[in-house]
């Protein structure tokens, strides 16, 4: 078992850092959200945190805004649009993959951005630096040759990366003798296994309601405080785990 420490600190892009008094001036949100909106078979993926417990990378105003105006807005519009359609009933990777395939366009985007933003949500830490598996952190290595070429990698291509998007730790079946793990950006609302067979393990929003009101343009400091300190290996791990004994991976959920 190894413990991911912060040990990558790059420089920020802008020389810009949040300042974490005035983050913590912002009122933390209650834990658990219990209204899903406007109802539907989609609910939405509780926090397993605080909303100011990911100071001093992300403020609690940030958490708010994220959570409660974007990503309940994808799910509400998502909710809506299935309710009474051919596709309701449905889990939501199979919406995707459908919506996806009959070029319906706005029920894609909302769709997709919910299961996203829900992978985002399981892919945060309060923990600080959580421990990863033995057999995810041998995958790593393998893959990127260390740990720290891991951080370096990641941080750069989630800062090279244009526009709006995500960026994914995920894994490729049949890639090469290393650990098959790779590091890919997606574009707008795209899950990293649409149309790619590859597993999510981690993912980090590059959308700018993800970090511009804590970080402004420095998005390189956003992403270094993520995979140094905020991302879920215990979580990561259990998918990484789950491919090698056929064990089903996170599906998002849906309302009992």
């Amino acid at each position: 078992m190894h413990n991911i420490a912060p040990q990558y600190r790059p420089q920020p892009v802008a020389g810009f850092r949040p300042d974490a008094s005035a983050m913590k001036a912002a009122k933390p949100s209650p834990l658990k959200v219990v209204d899903a909106g406007g109802g539907g078979p989609f609910p939405p993926v509780a926090l397993e945190f605080d909303r100011d417990a990911l100071l001093p990378h992300i403020s609690a105003n940030t958490m708010n805004v994220h959570f409660d105006k974007h990503y309940m807005g994808y799910l509400d519009k998502t909710n809506a649009l299935l309710a009474g359609s051919d596709m309701a009933g449905l889990c939501l990777e199979e919406v995707i993959r459908r919506a996806a395939k009959g070029r319906k366009r706005k029920l894609l985007s909302n769709a997709a951005q919910a299961w996203n933003h829900g992978f985002f949500w399981k892919s945060l830490s309060a923990a600080r630096s959580s421990t990863m598996g033995a057999l995810l952190e041998r995958a790593i290595i393998q893959s990127f040759g260390s740990l720290e070429k891991f951080r370096e990698q990641f941080i750069a291509r989630g800062t090279a990366h244009l526009g709006s998007g995500w960026i994914w730790l995920g894994h490729e079946q049949g890639k090469g003798a290393g650990g098959g793990l790779v590091i890919s950006t997606t574009k707008d609302a795209t899950p990293l296994w649409l149309g790619s067979g590859r597993t999510p393990l981690l993912v980090c929003d590059l959308w700018e309601h993800a970090y511009y009101l804590d970080w402004k343009n420095d998005r390189a400091g956003f992403l270094n405080g993520f995979i140094t300190e905020l991302a879920n290996w215990q979580f990561a791990a259990r998918q990484y785990d789950a491919i090698g004994s056929g064990q089903p991976r996170w599906r998002y959920p849906t309302t009992p």
